[in-house]
């Protein structure tokens, strides 16, 4: 019997080689810029991503995942936007998505994920809040 150990390896090799995945934060804001292409094989690596940055109210509160950098997406993918958006609504933190490409936007407007979804054309559209004391 083969062991799950090489397919497994098989696996991430492919995950790596499909998507790259650069994360950074500053401050409570956390910027995630995805590159590559967003599926089934390569959704583990972003959640495991996204889930490890802990938003919460003594930490990063603002999460912003760019879809610049896709190639493709397929179903897993959107399934994935969407639990994180939802994450994000339940525990009161928030998820802005930077636009992809049109292919990835239409994507996004066919299954009517862009209208669930906090969406800007740049990073920089972004304002912190204001703070208050």
């Amino acid at each position: 019997m083969p062991s799950e150990q090489p397919a497994r390896a098989v696996a991430e090799q492919l995950a790596a080689e499909q998507l790259t995945i650069e994360a950074r934060t500053s401050r409570r804001t956390a910027l995630v810029a995805l590159r590559g292409e967003l599926d089934l094989v390569t959704v583990s690596k972003v959640a495991e991503v996204l889930d490890g940055l802990e938003p919460r109210a003594d930490g990063v509160r603002h999460v912003v995942l760019d879809l610049r950098g896709l190639t493709f997406m397929d179903m897993t993918g959107l399934r994935e936007l969407i639990r994180q958006n939802e994450f994000a609504r339940s525990n009161r933190h928030n998820l802005a998505v930077v636009r992809g490409t049109d292919a990835i936007q239409r994507v996004l407007k066919l299954t009517g994920v862009d209208d669930m979804l906090v969406l800007v054309d740049d990073p920089d559209d972004l304002v912190p809040p204001p703070v208050t004391h």
